[in-house]
């Protein structure tokens, strides 16, 4: 199989993909189920920030204590909460609370419930938030590589264009490195600061001259901070701790392009042309 075979069944690969996923959402949609988008961290590492949930419809007297369901606060229908059951009552109502949080201050009833969640996509809901800067951005590109007329061009100008839409969408919506601050008070010796991770990358988070705590997507940790800064202050900083499997994955990556273009052929040279060639070189 030539490269150009290759590349035709990999654009048809991946239509099939695309359809098939527009076939699946779909039909999970005309079933009744629904997509929640997590924006908090009360979930802590059961369903990070930007975890995309799939919540199906669900009969309220088969809940159990523990069940993951999405529901509506008592009186605030346009808001949407997805924590786990902590109580189910004789009456039918039930008690929620998140994973890292105190129990939620209201008893529900099934007219609350939206469904249970039947599956998380981690991560996904970053990519629905950068939906228009993407989108946008993706359109662009391709109007601008489809007006190139020379066609060495067009793969050089799609891969820099790509990269900087992507670099936009990084900027603007930060999803790798982000922490929510729990909690913050002073104990015997210094202060103590409690932080959840809620970006994609994990994180290290140093206090001034002190120790560190590492945390990944939904993690919740604590840093003892024992020395004021220039300024009096307790301080923490924060930075992406990047495990060396992701060097590996950017690295292979950033090499895709390469060997890309070394799969395809080059120009053909016909005989008479090649003749010639090696005459005028004599």
């Amino acid at each position: 199989m030539n490269a150009r075979r290759l590349l035709l069944a990999l654009h048809w690969s991946l239509l099939a993909v695309l359809v098939a996923g527009v076939v699946v959402a779909g039909a999970w949609r005309l079933g009744g189920g629904r997509w929640e988008r997590v924006e908090t961290a009360s979930m802590g590492t059961v369903a990070p920030v930007n975890t995309l949930l799939w919540v199906e419809p669900v009969d309220a007297a088969s809940l159990r204590v523990g069940d993951f369901v999405t529901f509506h606060p008592p009186g605030h229908d346009e808001v949407s909460y997805s924590h786990r059951i902590a109580a189910v009552h004789p009456d039918g109502t039930f008690e929620t609370q998140g994973e890292i949080t105190a129990p939620d201050p209201w008893r529900l009833s099934a007219d609350d419930l939206v469904g249970r969640v039947v599956m998380r996509w981690y991560g996904v809901g970053w990519l629905v938030v950068a939906a228009p800067v993407l989108l946008a951005g993706g359109l662009l590109v391709w109007l601008v590589v489809a007006s190139l007329r020379d066609r060495s061009w067009r793969l050089p100008v799609a891969i820099v264009g790509t990269a900087l839409v992507l670099s936009v969408a990084i900027v603007v919506h930060r999803p790798l490195v982000r922490a929510q601050q729990l909690g913050f008070g002073e104990v015997p010796g210094g202060a103590r600061a409690t932080y959840v991770s809620t970006g994609l990358a994990p994180v290290r988070l140093q206090a001034h001259r002190g120790p560190h705590v590492d945390l990944r997507d939904g993690e919740v940790g604590s840093v003892l901070i024992t020395h004021r800064d220039h300024e009096g202050r307790y301080g923490i900083s924060m930075s992406p701790r990047i495990p060396p499997w992701w060097w590996v994955v950017l690295v292979a990556a950033c090499f895709l392009p390469s060997l890309a273009s070394l799969a395809r052929p080059g120009p053909r040279i016909g005989a008479h042309a090649l003749d010639r060639s090696l005459r005028a070189a004599r």
